[in-house]
């Protein structure tokens, strides 16, 4: 019985460290979180009476390629994992032609150049961008759940849900789950006005920060495995890092609510 106890309460540990970092998941809160970034695109329509989980959902009937997104700062060698639920029709009732589908990519965050997951080789073959295919027309509320892994260099996660010309679909009840992860701000790459952090490389034992607030700070660092190897406060704007190894490390930067991730490389 005590060994059924254990298991039970590893099991809701799991659940409980396995937290969907999206914001406004469900549209219960209107489209609050979300953006519309892209040539032309915009944000779908709520919809207060058809929802997959609720009464709230969000629907496109698009006449253009459009779509909307969040993004997240995520740390290399995490696994990742997104779920959403979505209804897609043609609007003129064919049985073929373009939907929707999941276009999700990593970037380093000062490029929007795509960063492949380990095992793609660009979009034909990439689960995140649906492996450049387009989603079943379904009339129900069917689940798609994608897993990868956050390729080296990648410091940024765009999550993105596109609908395509002609059809009419609706999504609903979106997760994002990665470990070391983190909300971006929807209006910048870089949430920590005038954030620095040096020297980088780093030969010594103390790394710097500073920023234009000049507030209390604390830091996360990370291996390329997704592992927390350090967590401290930042004090008189240094971190004592000497326990850690030569290496390539993120560096998640909370101050003042806000949060940024940096690679650092230790020599």
């Amino acid at each position: 019985m005590k060994k059924l106890y254990t298991l039970l309460f590893i099991a809701l540990t799991t659940i409980s460290i396995a937290q969907n970092l999206v914001i406004n998941p469900t549209f219960a809160d209107g489209l609050n979180g979300w953006s519309a970034t892209g040539n032309g695109y915009s944000l779908p329509n709520l919809v207060s009476n058809d929802g997959q989980d609720d009464s709230f959902s969000v629907q496109y009937i698009a006449t253009a390629t459009t779509g909307f997104d969040q993004r997240f700062n995520v740390v290399p060698g995490a696994t990742v994992t997104v779920s959403f639920w979505y209804k897609a029709a043609r609007t003129n009732g064919a049985t073929t032609g373009n939907t929707a589908r999941i276009w999700a990519t990593f970037t380093d965050g000062t490029t929007t150049t795509p960063i492949n997951p380990p095992g793609t080789t660009g979009a034909t073959d990439d689960p995140l961008r649906n492996s450049n295919t387009y989603l079943p027309q379904s009339a129900v509320w069917t689940q798609v759940t994608v897993n990868s892994v956050v390729p080296a260099g990648a410091s940024v996660f765009q999550l993105q849900l596109r609908a395509y010309n002609g059809a009419t679909v609706s999504f609903d009840n979106i997760s994002f789950v990665s470990p070391g992860a983190s909300v971006l701000s929807s209006t910048s790459f870089n949430a920590i006005d005038g954030l620095k952090m040096y020297p980088n490389p780093l030969k010594g034992d103390t790394l710097y920060l500073t920023s234009t607030a000049n507030a209390a700070m604390s830091v996360q660092i990370f291996d390329v495995l997704g592992k927390e190897v350090l967590k401290s406060n930042v004090m008189n704007n240094a971190v004592n890092v000497s326990s850690l190894n030569a290496g390539v490390y993120m560096v998640k930067i909370t101050e003042e609510g806000k949060t940024a991730t940096r690679k650092l490389v230790i020599q």
